[in-house]
Formats: C-alpha cells, structure tokens, sequence
C-alpha cells in the first residue's frame, strides 16, 4: 500500500499543529502540509517510523524550514536518538495495517451511502458482500483468545511485527508473553519502545538476544527494563563482567562447598580406590 498516507479530518484541530505552529512562526495550514511531507517521506525511506541514520536537521531540511524537526520533538511527535529519528505511534496511523482499516472504513461508508443501499428496488432483498479486506495474511492472522479482557490486539500485533524486525530474539509464538500484556496497557511505555528496539542494536551489554518478554518485563526493585534501557543503564559494555550475560568475560568457575563437596571427595576417592583394586 505504498504511495499514499492517511490524514484525518480532524488532525488541523489538534493542539500539538498550534503547538509546532507557534515553535516555528508557521500557520497551521503551513504545518499540515509539512508534516505531509515529512510523513510521506518516512513511508518512503523509513521502516515501522524508524529513518536509521537521520537527525533533526535531515527533517528540516525536507519539509524546508529550520527548527521544524525541534518543534515536533517537543510537542512529542518526533523523537531522536543514536539509530536515527522515531515518529511515535507509526504502526497505529501510517504502517499498511492502518491504510486497510482506512480504506475498509471508507468503503463501507460509501457502500451505506450508496443510492441501490439505502434505497433498494421494490422486491429486491439485499444481500451483503463478503468483505475481501478480511483474508487472513501470515503477518496479520486472527488471534487466538487473548489473556485480558479488553486487550488491544492491534497494538500487540504492531508490537510483535516492530520487535521481530528489530535485533532481540524473535516472538515466535502468536499470544504475548505476560510482561507485554502489562506494558501496553501503559501509554507511556507504548510509546517509547520503538526507540528501545532501536537503541538495542547499538548495546553491547548483552552476549545474547534480549528476549521480549525480558524486554518488556517489570523489576519489583530496578523498575521496568525499557526505563532502564534508555536510560543509559546498559550502554557500558563491560558492565557485564562477572554477572549477567558475562559479556565478553569469562563465566566464573563453580565453587564447591558444604556437604556437597564432601559427598564430591568422598565419590573421586572411591573410583580411585576402585581404579587401585583392578590395576
């Protein structure tokens, strides 16, 4: 469904366009049809609202006015680290799973308005279509009943396809584990992990894939592990040493204590007694 995004109605109305509009000295027209071009050009050149490699500066550049990316940053519609610049919440309103619900939404209003609808012949009896936007694809199947009353299975199928593109270990299996069904009840923390996948592919700390249930798991003391993640806790690679992963260091050697090490002795002393005998 390249070619195209999708714009509300609305979207002129909306306090963060007056926001952007008063940062930059543009009207609101203005900035409407800026972001329409930056957004175009994330569809184009981006993936899942990640541009790898781009800063604020590129954005400026596109749309054509300084301190545009800046001013989109603070109203919380753009966000920049080490990988690139992220427009949050890219799966709910631009990714092709959001085009098809557009175009279905559009085409089931037209059809309720349709004269040979809403005033059908004498003695006809309409029936209704098949909907053909319903076929099931392998990124976009039904799901299974799901682990919580009212879960919002769109947001889990947007995080599921952004972590599998991302480099932690891939989600194979098609209900979350029980971390993300806590997390993405969180607005907050949904609207931060995308920079987290992101900023995992720059980690050095871990020797082996973050898993997603890691990912989006919930210390009782250290708090949630995305907070942690971007917050810098994980950025020296030789944080590790030791514990953890280990890194790049030597796993410690088992210690040997107790009545443990004693049944231990008392076994090497019997198969060397044994080993005596039949010499």
């Amino acid at each position: 469904m390249a070619g195209w995004i999708k714009l509300r109605h609305d979207l002129l109305d909306a306090p963060e366009i007056r926001g952007v509009a008063r940062g930059t000295g543009l009207d609101c027209d203005q900035v409407l049809g800026k972001l329409a071009r930056l957004w175009s050009w994330a569809d184009r050149h981006g993936v899942d609202g990640l541009i790898k490699s781009a800063v604020l500066e590129d954005v400026d550049e596109q749309v054509g006015h300084v301190g545009f990316g800046t001013a989109l940053v603070s109203v919380g519609w753009l966000a920049s680290n080490a990988v690139g610049i992220v427009i949050p919440n890219w799966e709910r309103h631009f990714s092709d799973s959001a085009k098809a619900r557009a175009l279905g939404a559009n085409r089931a209003e037209k059809h309720r308005n349709a004269p040979s609808v809403t005033h059908p012949p004498d003695g006809v009896t309409q029936v209704a279509l098949p909907d053909k936007t319903e076929k099931k694809t392998r990124g976009d199947e039904k799901l299974p009943p799901l682990p919580r009353e009212g879960f919002a299975v769109d947001a889990w199928r947007a995080l599921r396809k952004a972590w599998n593109a991302g480099p932690g270990k891939a989600w194979k299996m098609t209900n979350p584990p029980p971390p993300a069904v806590d997390r993405l009840a969180e607005p907050d923390w949904v609207e931060a992990y995308p920079a987290g996948i992101a900023k995992l592919a720059t980690v050095g700390y871990f020797r082996t894939p973050v898993s997603l249930r890691q990912f989006c798991a919930m210390d009782a003391t250290k708090g949630r592990f995305l907070d942690r993640l971007l917050g810098g806790e994980f950025d020296d690679k030789t944080a590790t040493a030791g514990r953890g992963d280990f890194a790049d260091a030597p796993r410690p050697p088992a210690v040997w204590s107790g009545p443990a090490e004693l049944a231990r002795r008392a076994m090497l002393d019997k198969t060397r007694k044994l080993k005596e005998e039949s010499a």
